[in-house]
């Protein structure tokens, strides 16, 4: 099932969650597991903020089961290049050579998927995935 859901295109997912077929907190647990199987071979990822995705797909989760999605995509995992800077999540700037400093506020690209309902699994190539 995992592999499957993953292998669908993000307006196929948003349609499971319409029909309620899938939960946003299901196709993140999918998420992570591919994450967990393949970023040791791809190492994709800076850094994945596990509990705040979850968070944000009971959220999403709980809207859904209300009739009332928060935007276009809401409870569709997403990733964002460390170049890209997340509110409260500590940010290199794409290199190894910066300290890594919290954000005060999202950068607009992730400002306008968060206000359109994304879940945020953070920093890494949405390709490899």
């Amino acid at each position: 099932m995992a592999d499957e859901v993953l292998s669908r295109s993000a307006a196929d997912i948003v349609a499971l969650y319409r029909s309620r077929e899938i939960s946003p907190v299901e196709v993140l647990a999918a998420t992570l597991d591919r994450i967990d199987r393949l970023d040791r071979i791809h190492n994709a990822f800076v850094m994945i903020d596990r509990q705040g995705a979850l968070n944000d797909a009971r959220a999403s989760e709980e809207r859904w089961r209300r009739g009332e999605p928060n935007g276009l995509i809401d409870g569709l995992p997403v990733t964002v290049k460390d170049l890209i800077v997340v509110k409260g999540m500590p940010t290199r700037r794409g290199s190894h050579t910066t300290t890594p400093v919290p954000s005060e506020e999202d950068g607009p690209p992730v400002a306008r998927l968060r206000r359109h309902g994304a879940v945020f699994r953070e920093d890494g190539f949405p390709e490899c995935l």
